[in-house]
């Protein structure tokens, strides 16, 4: 049974204090963005302290295989796709959001504990794609309640600020997780254990703070369930799967860092590092949208992943490189936000949750056989042709993103 918000909550809200702090708050942060921001940093937080050890902890402590490794997030990204299209679908004839946000992390924090007791890489991979259902099924119901709340006038900084928020936990849980290193001696079970603290207080966030849309009704009209992505969202998706199909995983930017930076404690540091200009390039990158629009403003966040890898397959100055790798960060700002924002902006009301569903979907399923490809040209051609040949699937997609004819419901494409 889901848990109800108790009503002197509600009370609380109106308290001098806390009414004099949202005086000092911009107007288009309203209490579900901020509490949706609040919750996504925690549950972040709880997943970046476990899955950077997993590969350590797959291939030391349970004996498998780098094929046990490439399996794990590879079959969890997937999971997580298709249960966004389901759950998106679910919103749409349903009209209700607040039960599958409130079931998806549930079922990721029930689960995350478990992974501390794994003996075999196999349970490893079960937990993971169980944490992912739970993400799949939370994902398109908190994208669609961001777009309820947000007026074309303020959806790129409402969904900027939410993936700022969304990546505070990269900011924080490669400190945490060294500080644990040193203080545990190595204990990787009893830091995934600890990890489970974070995400329990997201839940209980989320719990006990979100409400529904004020536009939350049933959907008597919407369409037959089908694998076919609604037609306003088609033009966007073809320039997105280019450009996806492309796009490696950030892993390989950090494999080649490390061959120069060899610090375990180092590669940390610059990862959280990273995070810090995700987390400024996102909150510069929703005002730009409102003002300029998505699609100047996604083209700029292509451009700049354009320059990073040319420059990737053509220097190996390690200074140079990790400058490259956190310069890296403008291309997540300028485009995670700004693509929600745009998929917001196309996707027509009865079906904004099923549109959010296939931008998952796309991103997510794509991300196997781009990572696959990168790895193959990587090993056969060489590192330089891996980032050229992705700087070029890059290229494509901006000039198709621009032959696309996107027509916005509201605000600018």
């Amino acid at each position: 049974m889901l848990i109800r918000r108790p009503r002197h909550l509600d009370r609380a809200f109106s308290h001098p204090a806390i009414l004099k702090v949202r005086h000092w708050l911009p107007t288009w942060l309203g209490t579900q963005v901020l509490v949706l921001g609040l919750v996504s940093a925690f549950t972040d937080i709880a997943s970046e302290m476990i899955v950077p050890l997993l590969p350590l902890f797959v291939t030391t402590v349970l004996g498998g295989s780098a094929v046990a490794v490439g399996l794990i997030d590879g079959m969890a990204d997937m999971t997580s796709s298709v249960m966004q299209v389901i759950a998106g679908r679910r919103v749409d004839k349903t009209g209700r959001r607040r039960p599958l946000v409130l079931l998806g992390y549930s079922i990721s924090g029930a689960v995350r504990p478990l992974m501390a007791l794994a003996m075999a890489p196999w349970q490893v991979i079960a937990v993971r794609v169980t944490d992912r259902v739970g993400k799949g099924l939370r994902t398109s119901p908190r994208e669609s309640l961001l777009a309820a709340v947000a007026t074309p006038e303020t959806r790129g900084r409402i969904y900027g600020f939410h993936n700022a928020m969304d990546t505070m936990g990269q900011v924080f849980a490669p400190l945490l997780v060294i500080g644990l290193l040193a203080l545990l001696h190595g204990n990787l079970r009893l830091i995934f254990m600890l990890a489970a603290l974070p995400g329990l207080l997201g839940l209980a966030i989320v719990t006990l703070f979100m409400r529904e849309a004020k536009d939350s009704h049933p959907q008597p009209r919407v369409r037959p369930f089908s694998w076919v992505p609604p037609p306003e969202i088609r033009p966007l998706l073809i320039p997105l799967s280019i450009f996806t199909l492309g796009a490696a995983s950030d892993m390989f930017l950090l494999l080649k860092v490390s061959r120069d930076h060899g610090s375990v404690t180092t590669q940390a540091l610059l990862w959280s590092c990273l995070a810090v200009v995700k987390v400024f390039s996102a909150l510069a990158g929703g005002p730009m949208v409102d003002r300029f629009g998505a699609r100047l403003t996604i083209s700029l966040g292509w451009l700049v992943y354009v320059a990073i890898y040319l420059s990737m397959a053509f220097f190996s100055d390690p200074f140079i490189v990790g400058a490259l790798f956190l310069i890296y960060g403008l291309f997540h700002g300028l485009t995670e936000g700004p693509q929600k924002s745009l998929v917001a902006a196309l996707a027509s009301h009865r079906n904004k949750g099923t549109c959010f569903g296939w931008y998952g979907l796309v991103t997510g399923v794509l991300s196997l056989p781009a990572g696959l490809l990168f790895g193959w040209l990587w090993d056969h051609f060489g590192q330089e042709a891996a980032f050229s040949t992705s700087a070029g699937f890059a290229l494509v997609a901006l000039v198709v993103l621009w032959l696309m004819p996107l027509k916005p419901r509201q605000g600018k494409a």
